[in-house]
This record gives C-alpha cells, structure tokens and sequence, in this order.
C-alpha cells in the first residue's frame, strides 16, 4: 500500500476510533456505576442513543475515568504506529549518492560555493560559462574563467556536435574577452583564429579593430580577398622543411575531394620528395620565387622527370644536407616507382595551379614573424576555411604548422617565452588536417605563453586524425569541454573521466495481512560503484548546459552562455564583410 492510501486509511479508522471508543467508554463507566456487576438485559436503543448523545463525547474527552483513559491509549498507540510504520515504510524511488563514503569511489560535481570559488575570481582566462542559466554574453560579464595563472594549462580541447553552441558560447565569448582582459595592461594579446564560413570574422572584425588590432584575413573561401602568407618563406631549418612537407602530404589524406593511395609508403616517398624540392627552391632560388608552384614546375620538368639527368639535377647546382638525402632517398627507387612517386605529388600539388591559391601563397603580406613579438599593436589573423569540404586543408595546415613553427622561432628571441601571449582559437581541428608534432609542441606551449583552444566535433574526429598521438593529446591538456555529444565514443570516454561515485541503494520486503493492512517491512542499505554519469546521460546533456573537466579539479556542470549576434539590441558591434577587404594581387 502506498503512503497516500495508508493515510487515507489511517484517517478512517481514527474517525471509526473516535465515534466507537467514546460510546464504549461511556456505556463501560455507567455499567459499573448504575448496574454493578449484574448483568441485567441492555435497554433497547441504548446503544443507539449514546451514539446520538452528544454528552457521550464530551465525556470522553473532558473526563478521567478509567475507561476514557483505556480509549485515550488506544488512540494513542494507534497514532504512534502509523507515523513510525509509515516513516519505516518509505522506500527509496531514487538511489542516494554516497561520495564521502568512498568504498567505491568518490567521483561528485563540485558544488555552486566550489564553483564560485574555483573560476569566478576575475576575467583573465578562457571564458567557459556561467552558474545561470539563459544568460545573453556580454564583454566582461560574471561568468566562469579559466584563469590565466592557474596551477592547469591554458590548453583546452572543446568536443561539440553540430548545433551544441561551439561558436556562439565559446568561440565568440571568447574573442571579446581576449582583449577587455588586457584592456588596463601595457602587454596585449595577439590571436590566431580558425574561422569555417568566414562568420567568426563578420561578427568580431570590427570589435577587434575598435580595440587597437590589426586585423588580417587568409581567404581560403572565395580565394580573392584579404592578405597572402608564403609558408615557405618562413622555414629556415631541415626539421620545419620536413615539417611543411609531411604535414601538408598528411592533410591531402584527409581531403575528401581528392583520391589517391593511403599507403603509408607512398606517402613517406612524396613527402621526402617534396622536402628535397622545397629545400632546392631554397637554396636556389631568389626569395620572390621560393614558392610551392615553383616547387610544382620543377617536379613536372625534365630534370627531376628523366632518370637520367634526376641522377646529376641536385650535384649540379651543388645541393647539400638533408635536400640532398632526400633526394638521394627519391632516386634508390626503382624507375617504376619513382614515376608513381611523382605522379602522385604531382597530383598532390595540383592545387597550387588554382590562380586563387597560387596568389594567397606567392607572397606575404602578414609578418607572422610579428606574433608574440613586442610592436605597437596587437595582431588579428582569421583563416577563413571552407565547412562544406577539405580541398584546401593541407595548405592551411601548411600555414598554421609554419605560424607554430615561427612562435617558437619568436620565443627563442625572448628568452623562451614570447613577449605577448598568444591565443589561438583553431574551430573546426579536422579541417585543418595532422599538424606534425602537435603533440610535442602541447608539452611546452605554456612555457612559451601560447594558448591554444582545440575545437572539434566529436573524439572520433581527433582519433582519426591523430591516430597514434591522440591519447597524448588529450593528456597534455588540463582543461576538456563537452557541450553535446553525439556519438558512442565521445560518450564512454566523458564517463569514464568523470570517473566512479559511490551509491547508497536499498533493499525491501514486506508481509501484509490483517484488518489494519499491518505492513512488516525488513530493510537492508547496500553501497555500490556507478559512473558519476552514464554513457547515456552523457548524450543526453540539456543543450543549455556543458561539462567541465579539469585534471585535479571535481567536474563541474555550467551553463552556456550565448552571444546571441542576432539580437541587435545585444549585439557588441556591426558586422563586417570580407569582400570589403582589398583584393589580392596576382603572383
């Protein structure tokens, strides 16, 4: 029987109690009283005028007779059984979590005083959400930070399906906080920003340029607007050659418009081909001409096509170290397989014939040598990328492993630490391809002040991406954010993060029988493990909310906080367009 149906009963009886006890009380008394103890006939209607006799029950309550006493107990002892049978009764309809017992494990959120106390102490650091929910992001809002000081890394990795607010809780919120953070500061903060569909660009541009910023544009989109950069005008060692080369033939097998063979052999031959070429227009030629479709004319020319002038094409212009070993290496092949080595660098180059391409990539009109560098202005770079494909993914990895490559080059002339800090917001990770040694480069970015945000969709993407490295990855950074989850993966990796709580559950039984229903109920408390969340309750976050998991920290549940650009009356600035910018010139 339920609680609800047993008070009802309860309530019943006593009314019953209450009419019955007080006309027995009364007809007990005035048999000792009138007819001792001789039993004589009951007069009729006797019983049935006590009941009527309002007196009865004044009686029994104002009176203390022996016999009220009797029926006051009995109402009483009956009350104190309810209320102790039922309290007895309640069974659990839920499980109680029992953390600070631990017996099998302590996993729990942090509370909203932690909370507090953890990440709402001032506004310098990635901005990560709020402890309200439906708040509307405005420039230096209460809110939660990941301080720039913590004892953790700036290095944050984001797993956000499509439609879980990547942009517009965490991408734009953060661009606007960059600078107000360094607003009173003498050091500002340069950024370099991923930007899918050009949009990030419309909606922060001109925030950037009212707070002193020199904003540029890569325009991998419509290929015709904004500044050009030459990766290979900034290499300057054997190790950031091979670099540009692996990571730009690594990117080609992740573009999904172009077919060729996945052989990891064929891969290894055509980026040591390219690394000697590249290495060649290095050595060779002028500094206008050092370009990757110069290195596409040389692949396609009689000197590296034809074996036998291959043989002597590197000792007659007197090409030494590593060039010259890749080249050596290229030329081991047997003829065969070196013209399945060219064909498919060739085909890998092709891009680089796209008059757009060949212009963004021909000169440099932003000095990435000028990020983390002291100047008078901070700097901006938005890269703008297609969403719908990958065609262009291996040279805008080829631009951002050579924009790593020169922040550590800048480091070094300060002392291994950059003279302003660096953030980079890389949204859309997968469409940027494998940049070469990601993983080495994570473990020493705080040293240098460079903080990267690492956007993805999902953990899958990053697996296959980075499929030997990418439980290092994630190792190497403190700060992960989940704000929806789609897939099998993402979830059971979230759950088991967050780790095992401890579970307080109760066992019951119950025999029922007898006029009042008497219940008997045995109870026995038994603790368990269970995940602090499901896999599934991972999926099924509320979209307004996300979870944060830092290394030493207890997870938290924030709330996202949007910034709703569509809403004029919130908006932090006009919206730009990228085909206000200058157009590139022509190679």
């Amino acid at each position: 029987m339920t609680v609800k149906n047993r008070i009802i009963v309860f309530i019943l009886m006593l009314i019953i109690m209450l009419i019955i006890l007080p006309v027995l009380s009364s007809i007990f008394t005035e048999f000792l009283e009138v007819y001792s103890f001789n039993l004589p006939l009951v007069p009729e209607n006797f019983i049935i005028n006590k009941v009527k006799d309002i007196q009865t029950y004044f009686d029994f309550f104002s009176k203390t007779y022996p016999a009220n006493i009797l029926g006051w107990g009995v109402v009483g002892i009956f009350i104190i059984f309810f209320i102790f049978g039922t309290a007895r009764l309640k069974i659990q309809n839920k499980y109680t979590q029992m953390e600070e017992y631990g017996s099998h494990g302590t996993a729990r959120f942090q509370t909203p005083r932690e909370i507090k106390n953890n990440y709402f102490k001032d506004k310098m650091g990635w901005f990560l959400g709020s402890n309200l929910p439906d708040l509307k992001y405005s420039v230096g809002m209460s809110g939660a930070y990941h301080h720039i000081e913590s004892s953790l890394n700036m290095q944050t990795l984001v797993f956000g399906s499509p439609g879980s607010f990547k942009t517009t809780s965490v991408v734009l919120p953060n661009i606007f906080n960059i600078p107000y953070m360094y607003k009173y500061q003498e050091e500002k903060a340069d950024l370099i920003i991923t930007d899918p569909k050009s949009e990030i660009y419309s909606i922060t541009a001109k925030y950037l340029k009212d707070n002193n910023y020199d904003v540029h544009v890569l325009d991998f989109i419509n290929l015709m607007y904004g500044d050009s950069l030459n990766p290979i005008e900034y290499i300057s060692s054997d190790k950031e050659l091979m670099e540009i080369a692996e990571g730009y033939i690594s990117s080609i097998a992740d573009s999904s418009n172009i077919t060729f063979s996945s052989d990891s052999f064929w891969e290894q031959s055509e980026g040591q081909l390219l690394g000697a070429l590249i290495g060649f227009i290095k050595k060779v030629y002028p500094a206008s001409q050092q370009t990757f479709r110069e290195v596409l004319g040389i692949l396609t020319s009689e000197n590296v096509r034809n074996p036998k002038k291959a043989v002597n094409f590197f000792n007659k212009y007197k090409i030494k170290g590593s060039p010259l070993q890749l080249w050596k290496n290229f030329l081991l092949s047997e003829d065969k397989v070196r013209a399945n080595i060219l064909i498919g660098l060739a085909t890998k180059l092709k891009l680089f014939s796209i008059s757009g391409i060949e212009n963004i990539t021909s000169s440099t009109t932003v000095d990435i040598k000028k990020f983390g560098a002291k100047k008078e202005r901070p700097i901006a770079l938005f890269i703008l990328m297609p969403d719908k494909d990958r065609t262009f993914s291996p040279i805008i990895n080829s631009v951002v492993t050579a924009i790593l490559n020169q922040l550590y080059k800048t480091a070094n002339d300060y002392g291994n630490i950059l003279y302003s800090p660096t953030f980079l917001i890389l949204e859309e990770m997968a469409n940027i391809g494998k940049i070469p040694d990601i993983e080495v480069m994570l473990g020493t970015m705080r040293s240098r002040r460079i903080y990267p945000m690492l956007i993805w969709q999902s953990l899958p993407q990053m697996k296959n991406r980075y499929k030997d490295c990418w439980e290092d990855i994630l190792s190497m950074c403190d700060t992960h954010l989940y704000l929806g989850i789609n897939d099998d993966f993402t979830a059971q990796y979230c759950s088991r993060f967050l780790g095992n709580t401890t579970i307080k559950i109760q066992g019951t039984s119950k025999n029922t029988g007898s006029f009042l229903e008497s219940t008997r109920q045995s109870e026995s408390l038994n603790y368990n493990m269970r995940n602090l969340m499901l896999p599934d309750e991972c999926k099924r976050l509320c979209q307004g909310r996300l979870i944060l998991n830092q290394r030493s920290f207890y997870p938290s549940l924030l709330y996202k906080v949007q910034y709703r650009y569509w809403e004029k009356k919130v908006r932090i600035c006009d919206l730009s367009n990228v085909k206000d910018l200058p157009e590139i010139k022509s190679a």
